[in-house]
């Protein structure tokens, strides 16, 4: 039996005349070969299966045109988000995703208050790497949406531009009954200044209910690298969640927070060994001897990546580089 994919090479006048096949799967397979060419001819064959009768060829298209640019490839899938068809709307939303075509911002963000909550989601969810100013009004609507994932995806937007002016509402989010929403505001938080602001919002969401949501707070305490949080960073090294202990353990390093020696030491003995992992290598971040009984205890760790750690955390508090 012959593969589904005889060659890449065929050519093109052969894969638009499957393309007009009166059989939907041969139509398919010609979507999903045409991934594989390049040139105007075989976008514009694409765009047209976005049109195809059959919603298996009309995914097919939207998937495939990934390997496809330009203003009217957004197009073509933003309408695409209004197809009748589940799958197509959730493929051409998580293609969508992947460009990043300033000119169609003004597309997007005119989608991005549509009445249909997932094309509302799905547009935000475009425009958050465009990191365009223009959306910034449309992310702000949006957290008012009775829709959790438009919720959601508004904040993806703030967070990619930074927006202080948005911080109130940020503020106000932290409270949302959605986890999700509540994960994603600490996610936006990344942009708080030491002292400011929306800094007892982000510490306080290393207490939240919800794991996910302590677990991303630690990961924003990292990136700022906030020195405020350090004590409760230092409680969550007890969290009954690996994954939190864990970022609180990075955090830590980043924030170089001697105060926390003691509870890192300890958590060389954990039997995860990824927050060993990330425990030596605060310690070689803080580089404070008080560290090195610990780390010498643990010097002959099972997982070899943990030992490495471990010697060069040794280093860095006896004062080597």
């Amino acid at each position: 039996m012959s593969p589904v994919f005889d060659s890449f090479d065929d050519d093109l006048d052969d894969v638009a005349e499957r393309c007009a096949s009166a059989d939907a799967v041969v139509r398919r397979v010609a979507m999903m070969e045409l991934a594989e060419a390049v040139g105007p001819e075989a976008k514009v064959l694409l765009l047209k299966g976005l049109g195809d009768p059959d919603a298996t060829v009309r995914a097919a298209a939207a998937r495939a045109l990934d390997e496809h640019d330009g203003a009217d490839v957004v197009e073509g899938l933003v309408r695409s988000l209004e197809d009748a068809d589940e799958a197509v709307r959730r493929t051409a939303a998580d293609t969508l995703a992947e460009k990043k075509e300033p000119t169609c911002g003004p597309l997007l963000i005119e989608r991005a208050e549509h009445a249909d909550p997932f094309v509302q989601a799905s547009a935000l969810r475009a425009l958050r790497e465009l990191v365009l100013p223009d959306a910034l009004s449309a992310a702000l609507k949006a957290l008012q949406s009775s829709a959790p994932e438009v919720r959601r995806e508004g904040l993806g937007v703030i967070g990619y531009l930074k927006a202080e002016e948005a911080l109130p509402a940020l503020i106000a989010t932290a409270g949302d009954p959605d986890p999700t929403v509540r994960r994603a505001t600490m996610a936006a938080l990344v942009f708080l200044r030491h002292g400011g602001p929306g800094v007892s919002t982000l510490i306080a969401g290393l207490s939240d209910d919800n794991w996910q949501v302590r677990e991303e707070a630690a990961v924003s305490c990292a990136k700022i690298r906030l020195p405020e949080a350090t004590p409760p960073l230092i409680t969550a090294m007890d969290d009954p969640v690996w994954q939190v202990r864990i970022k609180a353990a990075n955090a830590l390093g980043r924030i170089k927070a001697s105060a926390a020696v003691e509870v890192l030491g300890r958590a060389l003995t954990s039997e995860v060994s990824n927050l060993r992992k990330e425990s030596a290598a605060a310690l070689g971040e803080i580089a404070d001897p008080r560290g090195l009984a610990a780390l010498e205890a643990s010097s002959n760790d099972p997982d070899p990546d943990v030992r490495k750690l471990i010697q060069w955390a040794i280093g860095r508090c006896q004062g080597r580089p």
